[in-house]
């Protein structure tokens, strides 16, 4: 991890718990951001010990204080100054990314809230690390007791009708991310309002509340008057609109309806990969279609695109381009690297294998080792002009044993 390495002790309330830490230290876990149990502890005391690095709180603390303490949340400035929309993103993706490949291994998190994601300090790094991995369950081994936290419960949960599953667990991820991008609980609208807080919180954790964006029920819209109804228009791209619709609409009480945690967290990086930064320097970030910064008004320029397609084959250069697989935005101020996310749609490695740096008018392509960066001709590049004009440059990257990839960099103005 990107802090100092450290550990962290968590303590138990029963000597009995420490046989369901010793099944938790049997699963799958290598190589996962997660806090799992090296060693248990016996004396003064039952619990274990975790990795977590020193410099990381929970997410809670700097993100979602207007839940557990002082409303500065009510502040544009605060919103910006904790990172934006852009670093929301990448730490709800880094979420989803975790919790997919906890999934992927036929296991539940199923505690999942702000106490349990712990994020770097420095709101320029985008760590993010699961703790509390006492919780995990499988299929097999279902554990009833855990309901949730407040504010992050699944329906059939709260109402015991199911156990936990990996489809809850993608229930209250769509929670944590809206609640990070738009700082208010998907069902807490103008209806919840308008009951007492107890009424309101059991009518939010059952799912008897419209979804504040259902666009056939306005009867629980986001007040207009909120920062939350702002950041809604702003905050959500429409592929992520899509997957909060499926999950508070008809997949709110139907488990099977919701889109998995795989699917949020490819939604997740894609928009993530396409938001800006102002021009003008005011410190806000948000998705590159908008034609003005949303915080200072200051007109967004042409941003550079570089959109990812499979390979051309015989006709590379011909006029018809097969489908495009990703797309990602060009930083003019800081070095965009490019991975096997953006490539291939992998998640193995976090590791660049290409990275493009601003220089001068263009940008220098720097590879990693093994990586062949070439034009149609098969010649080396290592540097391409500002694409003006509508201009495009293509370039094609291969490596061992993946498919060739081509990366075609235009300038696209906002629309």
């Amino acid at each position: 991890m990107d802090g100092q390495p450290g550990f962290a002790i968590k303590l138990l309330e029963r000597e009995t718990d420490l046989a369901r830490i010793e099944e938790v230290r049997r699963l799958p876990l290598d190589s996962l951001p997660l806090a799992a149990p090296t060693s248990l502890i016996r004396d003064g005391g039952f619990g274990y010990l975790m990795p977590l690095a020193s410099d990381m709180n929970p997410l809670r603390e700097p993100y979602l204080p207007r839940e557990f303490g002082p409303r500065e949340t009510d502040s544009i400035d605060w919103y910006r100054n904790t990172g934006g929309i852009r670093r929301r993103l990448a730490l709800a993706a880094n979420v989803a990314q975790s919790l997919a490949a906890l999934h992927e291994r036929g296991l539940a998190y199923v505690d999942l809230n702000p106490n349990n994601v712990m994020i770097s300090d420095d709101v320029s790094r985008e760590e993010t690390w699961l703790i509390d991995t006492d919780n995990l369950t499988s299929r097999a081994n279902p554990k009833w007791e855990i309901i949730g936290f407040p504010g992050y419960a699944v329906p059939e949960r709260v109402t015991k009708k199911a156990p936990p599953s990996t489809l809850a667990d993608a229930y209250t991820l769509a929670i944590l991310t809206f609640r990070l991008l738009v700082l208010s609980h998907p069902l807490e609208g103008q209806a919840a309002e308008s009951l007492d807080g107890d009424a309101a919180a059991a009518a939010i954790n059952t799912g008897a509340l419209a979804y504040v964006g259902d666009p056939t029920d306005e009867s629980n819209r986001l007040p207009t008057r909120r920062l939350s109804a702002k950041l809604f228009a702003l905050a959500l791209s429409g592929r992520m609109q899509q997957l909060f619709l499926e999950t508070f609409g008809v997949g709110k009480l139907n488990p099977l309806a919701r889109p998995g945690s795989a699917r949020w967290r490819d939604a997740l990086w894609l928009a993530h990969d396409n938001v800006v930064e102002c021009a003008d320097g005011c410190g806000w970030s948000y998705f590159r279609l908008l034609r003005q910064c949303p915080a200072c008004g200051r007109e967004t320029p042409p941003v550079v695109l570089a959109t990812v397609f499979p390979e051309w084959g015989e006709t590379e250069w011909a006029d018809v381009d097969p489908q495009a697989r990703d797309s990602l935005t060009l930083s003019l101020h800081r070095s965009t690297p490019v991975g096997e996310r953006q490539l291939w749609g992998g998640y193995a490695s976090k590791d660049p294998l290409l990275t493009f740096t601003p220089v001068g008018k263009g940008f220098e392509l720097g590879a990693r080792e093994g990586v062949h960066v070439t034009d149609g001709a098969g010649k080396r590049v290592e540097r391409i002009p500002y694409p003006e004009n509508r201009k495009e440059y293509r370039v094609r990257v291969e490596t061992s044993g993946r498919p060739a990839r081509t990366l075609r960099i235009t300038s696209i103005e906002a629309i």
